[in-house]
């Protein structure tokens, strides 16, 4: 038999960890909805800058400052993603940060290789380029470890049907 105050004591944490719980949802939903917001307003302003400078200058760069600014767009939908996550799982999935990952680094590379060109000849390419090889880098590993990711997430759905099935 347990004694009445280790129930209460236990009450207590459940009744605190419940309202942490209440708070941590709050908060991810004011983020949320905050990312909405701001991510609806960058893509109006993307595309309307786009439309706005349209024949003012050369089209390639263009299109590589609209890309650029979908991409960051693209980010916030997969911030948005995640929250929806964690908020319906109640766990955080660490797949949705290394996408984001990736999309920032293939960013940041549209954005240099367009300057990388400018630069040729000066002191400065060389550290442009060193970057670019990094950033290549970066996509490649981050893609590789999303990938080990959905294979054992893959193996261990396969192995808890084997299981139900026996």
């Amino acid at each position: 038999m347990r004694p009445r105050g280790a129930d209460r004591e236990r009450r207590d944490r459940s009744g605190i960890a419940a309202l942490l719980g209440y708070g941590e949802f709050l908060i991810d939903t004011v983020v949320a909805l905050a990312l909405i917001v701001g991510g609806t307003i960058l893509l109006g302003v993307v595309v309307y800058d786009f439309v706005r400078d349209l024949g003012q200058g050369p089209f390639i760069a263009q299109v590589l400052e609209l890309l650029s600014g979908l991409l960051l767009v693209f980010i916030f939908t997969e911030l948005i993603t995640t929250i929806r996550v964690v908020i319906a799982r109640r766990r955080v999935e660490v797949e949705p940060f290394l996408i984001v990952g990736i999309v920032a680094a293939v960013r940041r590379l549209i954005v240099i290789s367009a300057e990388a060109e400018n630069l040729l000849g000066t002191a400065q390419f060389r550290d442009v380029m060193l970057e670019i090889g990094i950033l290549a880098a970066t996509v490649l590993l981050l893609g590789a470890t999303v990938l080990v990711l959905r294979i054992k997430r893959a193996d261990d759905e396969e192995s808890t049907t084997d299981l139900r099935s026996d």
